[in-house]
């Protein structure tokens, strides 16, 4: 069963989610639909839905029974003690001089100054880069077989984690070359799925991650989720290939080891997660001073 949850739906979008499911109430739609099904129906609502809202509701085998997916949506979902609840946004205040909310009336140059200086404040406060190897690059095909994390404050590393992930899937021939990381290996070394997850989830915790490509982390990190009934709560995403994307404009590809040359920064252990974490940092500090 699902149910989703829609704002200034398009025309298009609204006649592809009738197709599918029934609208009982403006923008409220529910209907009984396969996994594979509800992915591409989600993956379609996010893609054109342009400037409205969305929230998908499924059920599925946790603890709590549900599973929530926002998009473009100002409440968001956080892990409590195990328990996926949803964070309200502060109310809108008129306050007066000195008050930590948004006052009425501010330009948007100004605004967008404050959300530069809380945003700064934030990653000051610390933030954690992501990196994971998988099997390929289908999220929805293809296994995680490692994940490297790090803990960042004041631009230093304070704390690392590195995992390989149990998989039945067969590891390409590609990959392990790539990689080094076969099925034995994850067979002797390897935490199960489940176990990985709730360590990554406590490890992030409230924090900005960073990556390359994060989207793609976030992915299929989120599929592991959702085949072990759990959620995955990340509060902020950046992504330091978007970042050169607006930076760099004279790099012949925007590849992890092609920036990583352009800064004069080593590259001889990449395509291991942390690795690829550590390269990451360098590259953002990098990005960060133009």
């Amino acid at each position: 069963m699902i149910v989703l949850c829609v704002t200034d739906c398009p025309p298009k979008l609204r006649g592809d989610l009738s197709k599918w499911l029934s609208e009982v109430n403006t923008g409220v739609y529910v209907g009984r639909l396969s996994a594979r099904v509800r992915e591409e129906l989600w993956e379609r609502v996010c893609d054109n839905i342009k400037n409205g809202q969305a929230t998908m509701v499924y059920s599925t085998n946790n603890e709590q029974g549900y599973v929530f997916l926002t998009h473009n949506t100002t409440w968001v979902p956080i892990d409590y003690e195990g328990i996926t609840l949803m964070r309200r946004p502060l109310a809108f205040h008129d306050a007066g001089e000195g008050s930590p909310f948004l006052q009425r009336g501010f330009s948007k140059a100004a605004k967008y100054e404050k959300m530069k200086h809380f945003q700064h404040s934030r990653e000051a406060d610390g933030y954690v880069i992501m990196d994971v190897e998988a099997t390929g690059l289908d999220y929805k095909n293809d296994r995680i077989i490692e994940v490297g994390l790090l803990r960042i404050k004041g631009d230093e590393v304070e704390q690392e984690l590195q995992c390989l992930v149990q998989t039945d899937k067969a590891i390409p021939d590609n990959v392990a070359k790539l990689t080094g990381i076969t099925n034995e290996i994850l067979r002797e070394q390897g935490l199960s799925e489940e176990t990985v997850f709730d360590m990554v989830q406590r490890f992030i915790g409230d924090d900005i991650v960073v990556g390359y490509d994060v989207q793609r982390c976030v992915d299929f990190l989120q599929r592991l989720a959702e085949r072990n009934g759990k959620t995955m709560v990340i509060r902020k995403a950046r992504d330091i290939l978007r970042i050169a994307y607006r930076k760099l404009d004279d790099l012949e590809d925007y590849e992890l080891e092609t920036m990583a040359v352009y800064f004069s920064l080593d590259t001889k252990q990449v395509h291991r997660a942390l690795a690829n974490c550590k390269l990451i940092h360098r590259i953002y500090l990098e990005l960060n001073k133009l």
